[in-house]
């Protein structure tokens, strides 16, 4: 995370300074991305950029952090407003959401597409820990309200439960880069939907044979 310098800063100059590194990361990989350019754009010399900054790895969490507040905002409102719907129809609603979340915010969507082609896992393993963080507190009230709802055996271990969908999310995602080369749920709906499906019906239903 940023320094406290950073926070210290007028509100302007720091968003002027998150603008210009998101630009950056969403136009290159996190290796070929350039403190300089960032520096430039917002600026600030690139001595600044060390008091503001442990380094680009901590600039490059912190701007991936924002934009999955951003989404995790996002998906908050919709299964909100989408209260009445299931617990899997709730679920899949996310990956809709998802599309909706990109089209109205390109520049975060960019974001994500170059964090898919990211091939330095400490890198990866850095921001996922946090997203992890963020995704936790989203998949906690869906199963709350599922759980309000006799959806869900309140035995359930709620905990469990959470970072059973976080690795299925992370699986999906993983799915749609190595079939489709890519996150992109527009195209491939109808796949992925019946891919989501038939994970959910492993939670859902087990895997034990029913057969009499």
């Amino acid at each position: 995370m940023p320094k406290e310098t950073f926070f210290n800063l007028p509100k302007d100059k720091r968003n002027l300074i998150i603008s210009a590194a998101m630009d950056e990361f969403s136009k290159a990989g996190y290796n070929t991305a350039s403190i300089n350019q960032i520096c430039k754009k917002s600026n600030i010399p690139k001595g600044s950029f060390y008091q503001y900054f442990t380094d680009k790895l901590d600039l490059y969490v912190y701007i991936m952090t924002l934009t999955i507040e951003e989404k995790i905002k996002f998906f908050s409102s919709a299964i909100a407003e989408f209260h009445t719907l299931t617990f899997l129809e709730q679920f899949r609603l996310l990956f809709l959401k998802g599309l909706e979340f990109a089209k109205k915010h390109p520049q975060y969507a960019a974001l994500a597409d170059q964090f898919s082609k990211e091939d330095n896992e400490s890198v990866k393993s850095a921001v996922i820990k946090e997203g992890d963080k963020q995704a936790e507190s989203l998949f906690m009230q869906m199963i709350h309200n599922a759980k309000t709802k006799g959806e869900i055996d309140s035995k359930v271990d709620s905990l469990a439960l959470c970072l059973l969908l976080q690795s299925l999310n992370s699986a999906v995602n993983k799915y749609m880069i190595g079939k489709f080369g890519g996150i992109s749920y527009e195209y491939n709906q109808e796949d992925i939907n019946n891919f989501v499906d038939s994970l959910l019906d492993i939670i859902f239903s087990g895997i034990q044979n029913k057969a009499d």
